[in-house]
């Protein structure tokens, strides 16, 4: 749900780039590996400040940036935390160390390593994701899926997830602010009856949105197949050749002792 709503608000990196979705793909894959298979932290900073770049080109400001980043920012923070603290009812040699009633809670130099070196690879393959979220549209994705050869019903399930979430965040978006200019949320009591109400008004636009979706698509000859315009051009091999490049530098690259 995050990701469709980091799509919607920030499409304008789709409308401007024009490569073919496979290349997207192609760059998308060699961040990902190269992230996830690296064993020193330099390539997972270099894949971050290399898609920061891009983004920042393409018009995102550095507010835009730290907006989307902010939610998984903070449960990688605390996955992380929970890696590099130590806790234990023995003494041991530590950075940093304090003795609370019988437990010894601090940090070492392992700790301290290990917990760089993930949290620098988690980053990487977020920020790919990033990638692919905010430069394909829902209908490259729905065409590179129909190239892997995925099955049609969860092709047609995802991009009618894809839409009715879109549909019902807006609505969800809406709601909530008519609700907060009525003062609906001043005291507790008031914040949960509105909530409720909100989380009610939802449910039913979703039923309701459903059943029109569905009349409209009998009304236009759906008999339980959809069919999508193919309207992505030929792809021409010799332009996959700088992300291949690519990807096998970054895993080279990652497999250094740096």
């Amino acid at each position: 749900m995050f990701s469709v709503f980091i799509s919607e608000k920030y499409n304008l990196l789709q409308a401007k780039s024009t490569w073919h979705p496979f290349e997207k793909l192609t760059f998308f894959v060699a961040f990902l590996l190269g992230s996830l298979l690296t064993h020193n932290s330099v390539v997972p900073f270099l894949i971050l400040v290399g898609i920061s770049v891009f983004f920042f080109i393409q018009g995102l400001t550095l507010k835009d940036l730290l907006q989307i980043a902010a939610l998984p920012m903070s449960f990688m923070l605390l996955a992380i935390f929970s890696i590099i603290c130590i806790i234990s009812r023995e003494n041991f040699e530590a950075i940093y160390l304090i003795k609370l009633g019988s437990y010894y809670i601090g940090f070492s130099d392992l700790s301290l390593d290990k917990g760089i070196h993930i949290m620098g690879k988690a980053m990487g393959a977020m920020f790919a994701f990033y990638f692919l979220i905010l430069t394909c549209p829902i209908d490259e994705i729905e065409y590179l899926l129909r190239k892997m050869k995925l099955p049609d019903l969860l092709i047609e399930l995802f991009v009618l997830s894809f839409r009715f979430i879109t549909i019902l965040l807006s609505f969800s978006r809406q709601c909530y602010l008519s609700q907060k200019k009525r003062m609906a949320y001043l005291s507790f009591g008031s914040s949960v009856r509105a909530l409720g109400m909100l989380v009610s008004s939802v449910l039913i636009k979703s039923l309701i949105h459903a059943d029109f979706s569905h009349q409209a698509l009998l009304n236009r000859g759906y008999k339980g197949e959809m069919k999508f315009l193919d309207t992505h051009g030929s792809l021409q091999v010799k332009r996959l050749i700088f992300p291949t490049i690519l990807m096998i530098g970054l895993i080279a690259l990652g497999q250094l002792k740096l």
